[in-house]
């Protein structure tokens, strides 16, 4: 009873219990990228955001060490743990045939002071034991989550070796529902690309959906109108990295999302916020 309950205190740390919505600022790329635009210098990468109140910010062990202090006292952020990695993004060297790893341990997220962790559920890889694999890691970060009482978000992907992720509708409904039935607290899913779609994403779930970001949109208004759509259709919040810390001012843009998400506000006046 008592470990459930500490779920349920951190999760209240990353999904506001006041609107039943939370969002969270990814920024754990460069474990799989290196130091890529916008994350060259993770501190001011976090500094730059905290002024848009995210209610949280996904980072790797590293990252949390490193800037610890910026996550010391009342107000600030939670701390979402990402505790596994892949290769198969990466360009150079390139990946021989690409692997996934688990690189933290759910006691180490503890120790660090997590509110949650997130792990990957990938389907795509060249050799199906990769899969298999992927899926004992889960059923053991699981079970280390219900001993210590620590939400798990699991991060379920369509992939292919050299591409960002594999927007085939029928994979996407297949690890989305993986990804429940092994017993996430919380999903961190792809948006297939209309609203219709990912309602039906929802559906099959048993788990909250947050909806993930992925590459740089091509401007705001696609950024919010797709934000606005999912959470029409019933996302419990968002994990994006790239368009936020990749945009000119990204406490503003997270504050025209945070109006979305926890207040509903139109596409029109949530764009005036990034304006001001």
């Amino acid at each position: 009873m008592a470990a459930f309950t500490g779920a349920e205190l951190r999760q209240s740390r990353i999904i506001n219990p006041e609107t039943g919505r939370g969002i969270v600022v990814a920024m754990d790329h460069g474990l799989f990228l290196g130091p890529i635009e916008g994350l060259e210098s993770t501190r001011k990468a976090i500094e730059a955001v905290l002024p848009g109140n995210p209610d949280a910010i996904q980072m790797t062990p590293g990252m949390v060490r490193a800037n610890r202090d910026l996550f010391s006292g009342r107000g600030k952020p939670g701390i979402v743990l990402r505790v596994d990695a892949t290769n198969i993004w990466r360009k150079k060297p390139e990946p021989n045939p690409g692997y996934y790893a688990q690189v933290a341990s759910v006691r180490t997220a503890i120790q660090l002071g997590a509110d949650a962790v997130v792990t990957f559920l990938l389907s795509g890889h060249e050799d199906d034991t990769q899969e298999k694999g992927n899926l004992e890691t889960l059923a053991a970060a699981f079970q280390e989550c219900q001993d210590f009482g620590i939400p798990f978000i699991i991060e379920p992907l369509a992939i292919k070796k050299g591409m960002h992720v594999v927007q085939d509708f029928e994979i996407m409904k297949l690890v989305v529902r993986m990804a429940s039935e092994m017993g996430a607290d919380l999903i961190k899913a792809d948006y297939p690309g209309n609203r219709k779609a990912f309602g039906e994403l929802v559906r099959l779930s048993s788990a909250p959906i947050l909806v993930r970001g992925g590459p740089k949109m091509d401007s705001d208004r696609d950024v919010l109108q797709m934000v606005k759509d999912a959470m029409e259709e019933g996302a419990a919040g968002l994990v994006f990295g790239r368009n936020i810390w990749q945009h000119k001012h990204p406490a503003k843009i997270l504050r025209a999302l945070a109006a979305i998400v926890h207040e509903n506000m139109s596409i029109q006046k949530a764009l005036a916020l990034v304006s001001r």
